[in-house]
Order: structure tokens, then C-alpha cells, then sequence
């Protein structure tokens, strides 16, 4: 059994990743084949995480979220998250494509659960625009996307985002800026 860690507030970057198209796949695969599959991907992306300084979080199904806590969290995020991305490609190709939401904020950490199961959790408005954010990456063709508050905290990367609009987003009053990564033309 986990120890229980007392919840505390912690300005944080997170990060979702989620494999496009998977319940497909998974319709036509055994359940034998989807599992090698996600653990496949999970291999490949959670060390990727670890290198970066951030940590998997929790895995939900065909994603993931991941939590960068240091002081440096929102370069950190953005560049994992173009680490993974590029070593997805590598490694998959046509066989996986994901999308990345990021977003930065205030969060809670602590122990969540009742009777014999709990985890470590994370909680706050920081990680429902993450996982919205990268929901949008399928309606804006995007595979990586972050938001204006993640954009604020970034050193040196700013100059290589484009703005890709405002979204609106359930339960937020104003609609939130979001960024891509800039694509490089030949």
C-alpha cells in the first residue's frame, strides 16, 4: 500500500499524450495485440518523460499524463514533448500518430483514494485545459499544442511557436490561446 501524501500546491507543467485512432486499431486487434501495442508506446515514451525530468503521472488507457515540477518545468515539457514526438515517428512511423496537449498552472498534489487503493494524484484547472488542449490537436491538424500560460513560461522557445487561435473551452469564461511548434519548410 502507497503512502499517503498530504495534498499541497505546486505550479507545475502537464502534459497529455494520446494515441490517434486507437479504438480502431483495438476494434480489429486481439486484446492481446492492443496491449503490446500500448505497452510498446508506454516503453518508448515514458523514459522519455523520466530524461526530461518529468514523470508519468498516470497512463489512461491510450494516454498519458505527465508532470514536470522543477523549476525549469515548462522547457522541460515542450522540449519531452518534442523529444516524443520525434522518437514516436522514429520508432512507429504511419503506425502511430498522437497528439500533445501542454498547459501550465497551479495544481494539488496529493494522495487520492478510499480503502486499499490509493495514488498519487494531481488536480486542478491546469490539468482539464491540458487534456482539452490536446484534444484540439485533431481539430487543428497540430500534433503538439500549448497553451498561452505554458508559451509565458518558456525561456528560449517562444520565437519558434505560431499562434494556431483561441479555443474555447468547457467551464473557462475566456477562451485560451493556444501555440504550435513552428514547421520547418524546405
Amino acid at each position: 500500500m502507497m503512502a499517503r501524501t498530504e495534498p499541497e500546491w505546486a505550479l507545475v507543467t502537464v502534459l497529455f499524450a494520446d494515441i490517434r485512432g486507437f479504438t480502431t486499431f483495438a476494434d480489429q486487434a486481439t486484446a492481446r495485440e492492443a496491449v503490446l501495442y500500448l505497452n510498446e508506446f508506454f516503453e518508448l515514451v515514458i523514459p522519455v518523460l523520466t530524461r526530461h525530468g518529468g514523470q508519468a503521472n498516470k497512463l489512461l488507457g491510450d494516454g498519458l499524463l505527465g508532470v514536470f515540477a522543477t523549476p525549469d518545468h515548462a522547457d522541460r515539457a515542450f522540449e519531452a514533448s518534442r523529444n516524443i514526438l520525434s522518437e514516436v515517428d522514429a520508432h512507429f512511423g504511419e503506425r502511430c500518430r498522437i497528439g500533445i496537449g501542454i498547459n501550465s498552472g497551479l495544481v494539488l498534489f496529493g494522495s487520492i483514494g478510499g480503502g486499499e487503493l490509493h495514488e498519487l494524484g494531481v488536480i486542478g484547472d491546469p490539468v482539464n485545459v491540458a487534456a482539452r488542449v490536446q484534444d484540439a490537436t485533431r481539430d487543428l491538424g497540430e500534433p503538439l499544442l500549448l497553451t498561452e500560460a505554458t508559451r509565458r513560461l518558456l525561456e528560449g522557445e517562444q520565437q519558434t511557436l505560431d499562434p494556431r487561435g483561441e479555443l474555447a473551452l468547457k467551464g473557462k469564461a475566456q477562451p485560451v490561446p493556444v501555440y504550435a511548434p513552428r514547421r520547418v519548410t524546405a
